[in-house]
């Protein structure tokens, strides 16, 4: 075995990502099946007898990938696989294989959608499945199926990759980086439905008008347009959160991931046939013991509340003794859950798996991002003019904001500045940093203290979310 080939092979033992969500493509930024060769390696070889390839999947494939996932990762589920099949923009060129010969030896699958991150829709992609049999795990397959998943990648449009895995340090030699944080806290459900009792025991206040009352049903297939609009509503301005389309939200929901879906509707039990009758204001996602998604209206954030309480009241007659939330670290019932004597995590690891990104080119994201940055010193009273420097890997830049402008200057540092590498502008970027910890950890520097407290204000930590709901599998 060569040297190159010796390096892979240790490298890529054992390696496998965790099954990711299932989610739309994006059509604009499709390959067509028949240039995805021109994008995937599919004519090259490596290997100790130079036998694998690279192709892409196609249909009558579909068999033998199911066979090989369910060896190795001992799922999905024959039904989860067919309800990825019927993604209604799931085209078999979303998977790469290695195949030695004709048998498939690595898998990979690769979805294409949109993410909203503020007010902007970028296209991401994710990365899951990513599976060597075992017999052929000391001959670089994954490292040469990533990378040529990354190509795939970048010429669909992505600008950015995620991927859960529990094996960090592979993906962080081939560039990746952890930049997204669990967000989760799990509670007795009879110690949250007391917190609850004592939240809901206001004092009367004859001048203040009584409010609506809310009741808490399951919902109806013929208010799917509810949930959309409240889904819609919530994402506005979120982070991570991704975009679904109609068709998507019809997959979603027929998909079955989930046991029950409660709504909270204000005032009279009326269903939601039209766009202005809008009674729902709140909807919760169950699975077992686990909230997966928890939707309240602007303005109705006590539906919320009323939701949890339904959670728990049939985790009671269930016999489950814990309710968990997924939700944003935002979220103002983990404090609830806090409350009730429960746990909360907003890590980057939970048991060993972590979430990872790689952001293919960070700079056009930072100029994208310089009118969000300018909006943030306006809000934060800085002195305009303010400029902070960017030392990254050596390449030299500024950051120049004025009253009604703002730059990004190349082959200029000035006085404050940061010095950090790629990755790291990746995590600022993402709001997933907090600077000054950052700083004290010596894990980026700082020439002054006016830098770190610029940049604590031009990249706050964020309250970044990917949704549970589209993870789950059936």
């Amino acid at each position: 075995m060569n040297s190159s080939a010796a390096t892979r092979s240790k490298s890529d033992r054992d390696t496998t990502l965790r099954p990711a969500a299932e989610t739309h493509s994006r059509q604009s930024h499709r390959l067509p099946s028949d240039s995805l060769p021109s994008v995937a390696p599919v004519s090259h070889r490596f290997g100790t007898d130079q036998a694998f390839r690279i192709a892409a999947a196609r249909a009558g494939d579909h068999h033998d990938i199911h066979t090989l996932l369910t060896s190795v990762l001992h799922q999905p589920s024959s039904a989860e696989f067919h309800h990825q099949l019927d993604d209604p923009f799931y085209e078999p060129s979303d998977r790469l294989l290695v195949k030695r010969n004709q048998q498939i030896v690595a898998h990979v699958r690769i979805a294409n959608r949109e993410m909203h991150f503020g007010r902007t829709l970028l296209p991401v992609s994710t990365l899951s499945d990513l599976v060597v049999s075992p017999e052929y795990r000391s001959e670089g397959c994954a490292t040469e199926l990533v990378t040529a998943a990354e190509q795939s990648i970048v010429a669909s449009g992505s600008r950015m990759a995620f991927l859960r895995t529990r094996e960090p340090e592979f993906f962080a030699r081939l560039g990746w980086t952890i930049g997204v944080r669990h967000s989760y806290s799990t509670a007795g459900a009879r110690d949250i439905l007391s917190r609850l009792q004592q939240c809901d025991a206001p004092v009367h206040n004859p001048l203040v008008p009584d409010t609506v009352p809310l009741s808490i049903r399951i919902w109806r297939h013929v208010e799917l347009a509810a949930l959309t609009r409240l889904y819609s509503q919530r994402t506005q301005g979120a982070f991570g959160s991704l975009s679904r389309t109609d068709a998507y939200w019809q997959w979603l929901i027929s998909r079955r991931a989930y046991d029950s879906i409660y709504v909270a509707i204000e005032g009279p039990d009326k269903l939601e046939l039209n766009d202005a009758l809008s009674p729902i204001v709140g909807y919760a996602v169950m699975r077992e013991d686990r909230i997966v998604e928890l939707v309240a209206a602007p303005g109705h954030e006590d539906a919320g509340a009323r939701l949890l309480s339904r959670a728990c009241g049939d985790a009671i007659e269930r016999d489950l003794h814990h309710v968990r939330l997924d939700a944003a670290a935002d979220e103002p019932l983990h404090q609830v859950l806090a409350q009730a004597g429960g746990r909360t995590c907003q890590g980057e690891s939970d048991n060993g798996e972590v979430t990872m990104v790689k952001l293919f080119d960070p700079l056009p994201m930072l100029v994208d991002s310089l009118e969000l940055l300018h909006e943030r010193a306006a809000a934060a009273d800085l002195d305009f003019p303010c400029e902070l420097g960017l030392m990254i890997e050596g390449q030299r830049y500024a950051i120049s904001i004025r009253q009604r402008t703002v730059k990004l200057l190349q082959e200029k540092l000035g006085r404050s500045y940061l010095e950090c590498d790629f990755n790291d502008l990746t995590q600022l970027l993402l709001g997933h940093l907090n600077v000054a910890e950052a700083v004290d950890a010596g894990r980026i520097s700082a020439s002054t203290r006016v830098a770190t407290e610029t940049a604590s204000i031009l990249f706050p930590q964020l309250p970044f979310w990917r949704p549970t709901f589209d993870d789950l599998q059936a």
